[in-house]
């Protein structure tokens, strides 16, 4: 009987088998705890995943390259903390960093390829802070909370108070839950285009894709799209209609909105429609708002699609427990079809998390031939 594995899935497997037991001897940090709300259902073999293993290092080659990200199996898009700029040989997280930037949907399957589409959403308060050097916040890994369907972290405002930020995915829709503690003008971000670094050789070496922002007040929504596709310098076709579009819809009223500049931190207040290479959209909320929930749908076809795609897997009226547990029941689906006898945690732990890592890269590919 063929084997339902492919060879480069089988080799991908081993590869992450062998990246997940070096870095389990050298010892892996705390991913915390979720709340008993983001354990449903009950999975043993869920439970073992550790995004973490493979994350972090000082090098390229000091690091497994892997992504600690939220999504389901096979996802298009995979979210996760940004605390850095990422592009071919860098991760948009890595466990050595201090502060997170943003919440990224990202395409960048590990290491060595680069991003493409790619969307932020930034929380923060008091003034807007759309430049990345200057958006960064203050976080501990141990009030981080990370497993392969749902994420959390408590930030530190800059202007003071903490963001409570939470996160979790279906194939094309980011869930993201932000709630201020003693902060003052809260607002949430959206980062559509940025400087794109062209290879781990020179950093300096940047192009500047093309981007959109129109914000919709009475939809309570930010649409745009972006060019961005660092692959490009290891493939054969420069696709050059290629654009990742998106719909970020809020769950409370916008009262104020804007456009910024990602490279001169300039703000537009009032401004609902901006296109470049470095633009931002933001919008504000009544100050009696303490949480706000912003579901992201994303598409390579069109801002339509994007909407269509946000309306079908998470529709208005989900909670981010609804859609944590259904991307966890996903995962469950996929790993509690292996049962395994006489191994240690340890061992179930590195096993669990290597095929965990190959349901991750092998969507990748399998979306890339598939526009959603």
């Amino acid at each position: 009987m063929r084997s339902p594995w492919s060879r480069s899935g089988l080799l991908w497997c081993i590869w992450t088998i062998q990246a997940a037991a070096l870095h389990a001897i050298s010892g892996v940090a705390s991913r915390g705890t979720p709340k008993v709300a983001f354990q449903q259902p009950p999975s043993d073999a869920v439970d073992c995943v550790d995004p973490l293993i493979g994350n972090g290092g000082d090098s390229p080659n000091g690091s497994g390259g892997m992504i600690p990200s939220t999504a389901p199996p096979f996802a298009m898009t995979r979210w996760v903390a940004q605390t850095r700029q990422n592009y071919v040989s860098v991760t948009p997280y890595n466990y050595t960093d201090n502060s997170v930037h943003g919440f990224q949907g990202t395409h960048q399957p590990a290491i060595w390829m680069g991003e493409s589409g790619q969307i932020v959403v930034v929380p923060g308060a008091g003034d807007v802070k759309a430049v990345f050097e200057e958006r960064g916040m203050a976080f501990s890994h141990t009030e981080e909370v990370i497993t392969p369907s749902y994420y959390s972290v408590e930030l530190d405002a800059i202007e003071g108070g903490t963001i409570i930020s939470e996160q979790s995915a279906t194939s094309r829709v980011g869930h993201l839950r932000f709630t201020f503690n003693d902060t003052e003008r809260p607002y949430i971000l959206i980062e559509a285009s940025r400087a794109s670094v062209m290879g781990s050789a020179d950093p300096n070496n940047l192009t500047y894709p093309h981007g959109a922002v129109d914000i919709e007040p009475v939809r309570n929504e930010i649409t745009g799209h972006n060019k961005e596709r660092q692959d490009f310098i290891i493939g054969p076709n420069p696709a050059t209609k290629f654009a990742g579009y998106f719909c970020a819809r809020f769950s409370e009223p916008v009262v104020e909105w804007g456009t910024a500049s990602n490279s001169d931190a300039r703000v537009v207040p009032g401004q609902r429609v901006r296109s470049g290479s470095q633009v931002s959209a933001y919008v504000r909320f009544d100050e009696s708002i303490k949480t706000v929930e912003v579901r992201v749908g994303v598409s390579f076809i069109s801002v339509d699609q994007a909407r269509r795609n946000l309306d079908r897997e998470a529709p208005d009226g989900t909670s981010l427990e609804k859609t944590a547990q259904g991307t966890r029941e996903a995962w469950a689906e996929k790993l509690d079809r292996i049962n395994i006898d006489g191994a240690s945690t340890d061992d179930k732990t590195t096993f669990y998390t290597a095929v965990f890592h190959t349901l991750q890269v092998s969507s990748y590919f399998k979306e890339r031939g598939k526009f959603s």
